[in-house]
């Protein structure tokens, strides 16, 4: 009787936390003046915190399943161990030990949601999938709508900030006309929200190929299109290519079942084409002004970029075993910088736009040398399984931002994928 609530309240969290997932919903545990520097506790952990203790409660996770796993991927969770120490560790050299023990805690989190929502029956994990998409569709109606009335409402539940084309620091493209406010769905920068509806659109169409939910295929195309719609509105040229990186990938893998294919993708290929086309017509001088690398905000933007790969990459040779610490290399160069003490500068220090170059500076060669492990690892996985366009649209991504690193929830949403494929 116990296991039977335990596993149907394990059910309940899993769906709680595919739906928050793509949200910042949360609470503040420790404020600061950047938002890189607090605790806070977001909806989307606490549910998989609870998804993970129901499950090992109902039974699902027994013994014999953790030894069959540990000796197939012996070397996988061997890794898994390594990152982890390396992790924990690095909370002893961080400026900031609370921020660094928090984000080692949430690392460890998310690998026992990688592994429970692996071990999950079959069911659990459509189920899981599809609400994920739900809540990135309403996230590209959110988006669509800000770029198309240029207004964006702020919403504290769901983590959402007002945003101004006229702000200073806000995202926007300038033209002669004047500036336009780029989406953002509710995510914290429009490159967030392009790279979540490019996963959305990638995960879209691998769903409309699968032969058992292939009724499903006319809302999965609906979808994928939809989530293409909101990637343009975002501008976010990293997103974009790795979409088409993305799709490149899929093609490929799938060249021998062309014919188990061919209708559904050729359809969506043309309506992308035409929707891309229509989009680049209307709004020809917003995207040359963003293809622009030499305009005025353009210019800015590439060098602060390199500006922030650079402190990184000192920083990392600097302490190169095991880092500044987790979650907080903007506070490290802050903190031995002439604008130490005064708040009107935080805005100004920003994780390096790059995945590998991130975690190398917080967490040391022997932590990012892990992460590499764990990524061949799924890259092979991903092979197996036909998801290789997925997994190529994930790793563009993660080579020109920092968000699938920096942001605390970023961490769920790699290994949640990680595990689906």
């Amino acid at each position: 009787m116990f296991n039977k609530l335990a596993e149907n309240l394990s059910f309940i969290f899993l769906l709680a936390s595919a739906l928050f997932l793509p949200w910042q919903t949360k609470l503040i545990w420790l404020p600061a003046p950047s938002n890189y520097w607090e605790v806070s506790f977001f909806a989307a952990s606490i549910f998989v915190f609870f998804f993970i203790i129901f499950f090992i409660l109902s039974g699902h996770l027994r013994r014999a399943d953790l030894k069959d796993v540990l000796e197939k991927e012996s070397s996988l969770w061997l890794a898994v161990l390594v990152l982890l120490f390396a992790a924990f560790v690095s909370a002893g050299f961080s400026p900031l030990p609370t921020l660094s023990l928090f984000r080692f805690f949430l690392l460890f989190l998310a690998f026992l949601f990688f592994y429970c929502l692996r071990l999950s029956p079959p069911s659990w994990r459509r189920y899981f999938i599809g609400l994920v998409l739900f809540s990135l569709a309403v996230q590209a109606l959110i988006g669509l709508t800000q770029f198309f009335t240029q207004l964006s409402l702020a919403n504290s539940w769901l983590g959402m900030a007002v945003h101004h084309a006229g702000d200073l620091g806000a995202a926007v493209i300038e033209t002669v006309d004047g500036r336009w406010l780029r989406a953002y769905g509710a995510s914290d920068h429009p490159n967030i929200f392009g790279g979540l509806m490019a996963i959305g659109v990638l995960l879209s169409l691998y769903l409309s190929l699968r032969a058992d939910i292939s009724k499903y295929r006319p809302l999965l195309l609906a979808l994928s299109f939809l989530f293409l719609g909101a990637l343009l509105v975002s501008f976010s040229r990293a997103a974009f290519l790795a979409l088409l990186v993305g799709l490149l990938f899929m093609a490929w893998e799938y060249r021998h079942a062309w014919s188990f294919f061919r209708r559904p993708l050729i359809v969506w290929m043309a309506f992308s084409f035409l929707l891309s086309s229509l989009f680049a017509w209307q709004y020809a001088d917003l995207l040359w002004s963003r293809a622009n690398l030499s305009s005025r905000l353009e210019t800015i933007s590439l060098n602060e970029r390199a500006e922030f790969n650079k402190r990184a990459w000192q920083d990392f040779r600097a302490h190169p075993f095991f880092g500044v610490g987790l979650g907080v290399s903007t506070f490290f160069d802050y903190q031995r910088s002439p604008d130490y003490g005064r708040l009107d500068t935080v805005w100004k220090y920003q994780p390096a736009h790059n995945y590998w170059l991130l975690a190398a500076t917080e967490g040391g060669f022997i932590f990012v040398g892990a992460w590499i492990f764990i990524w061949l690892a799924v890259y092979k996985k991903s092979r197996e399984h036909l998801f290789l366009g997925l997994f190529a649209t994930v790793l563009f991504l993660s080579l020109f931002d920092h968000w699938l690193f920096s942001l605390p929830l970023s961490v769920f949403w790699v290994l949640s994928l990680f595990a689906l494929i």
